[in-house]
């Protein structure tokens, strides 16, 4: 049996890992509660508040809930702060870790390739200085 268990501390662990305010969220939903982000928080919201709030922070609608099926990491930390982790968001930053990896081992190789080219160029220029041949001449 799979159970959905909507978890509102992920939306207050999204708004401080963005640095946001409850402000701009709230003004987004066209909400004006004098409660913050309680009735979000520890409702129960509609689907389609859901998905404006997750519209706002560019994640899916299942970030906000906690799956038996979907593996996930919760990290609680002070004032019961929740950030919630999926193994597919892992996996994705991963992969962008690993591209970026790559990016820069292709920039390595090419500096590593020109710096030879110039450590070439400069050997080829001291092999034709006989010894004792002055390359530069002082200025009066």
């Amino acid at each position: 049996m799979t159970y959905y268990m909507y978890n509102g501390a992920i939306i207050k662990a999204l708004l401080k890992e963005r640095n946001l305010k409850i402000k701009d969220l709230l003004e987004e939903l066209d909400m004006n509660t004098g409660g913050g982000l309680r009735p979000l928080a520890e409702g129960d919201p509609k689907a389609s508040k859901l998905e404006e709030i997750a519209d706002f922070f560019g994640v899916s609608i299942d970030t906000f809930f906690i799956r038996n099926k979907q593996p996930h990491i919760s990290v609680v930390g002070n004032s019961n702060n929740v950030a919630c982790l999926t193994i597919g968001a892992l996996e994705e930053k991963t992969a962008n870790l690993q591209a970026l990896i790559e990016e820069k081992d292709k920039r390595i190789e090419l500096l590593e390739t020109v710096n030879e080219m110039l450590r070439k160029e400069l050997d080829d220029i001291k092999s034709k200085i006989t010894p004792g041949q002055v390359t530069d001449k002082p200025t009066k």
